[in-house]
């Protein structure tokens, strides 16, 4: 069930890059899940990774919401404890909180998203940025 899931993000997040590329650092995915060791596992919740954190969260504002989160599931997945109380808190901190069930579902959910944005909410990345995605890729380095 885990690879439909992940099989779908791919294909969210390139579709997403391909649409919104002056967008693509601001949508981000932090790799909470998977089997670790418990010394990594222990290591890793210290430097801050909290289980049932969104799949992706997109660092825009819109004018409702400070960012958008979005927590991706097959069409009969079910959000565990801890990501319903993600979704409880990212609401109270004035967050959107969706549960996406489909690369169709993420797609009008992004788009009615930046939809609503204020003018003044546009962000321009600049290019050089991007060109050196490739070159951390090879020393599997992230920006």
């Amino acid at each position: 069930m885990r690879h439909r899931e992940d099989n779908m993000q791919i294909a969210c997040v390139s579709w997403f890059m391909h649409q919104y590329s002056n967008y693509s650092f601001l949508l981000h995915h932090s790799p909470n899940g998977g089997a670790r060791s418990e010394s990594e596992g222990a290591r890793f919740k210290e430097m801050g990774v909290r289980k049932g954190f969104p799949d992706l969260i997109l660092l825009i504002p819109n004018r409702h919401h400070p960012y958008l989160c979005l927590e991706l599931k097959t069409e009969k997945g079910r959000q565990s404890e801890s990501q319903r109380y993600y979704q409880q808190l990212v609401t109270e901190a004035g967050g959107l909180y969706v549960v996406i069930r489909s690369k169709e579902e993420f797609i009008s959910t992004v788009k009615a998203y930046l939809a609503d944005r204020d003018d003044e909410l546009k962000i321009s990345v600049q290019q050089p940025i991007k060109s050196n995605i490739h070159a951390t890729k090879r020393n599997n380095r992230v920006p």
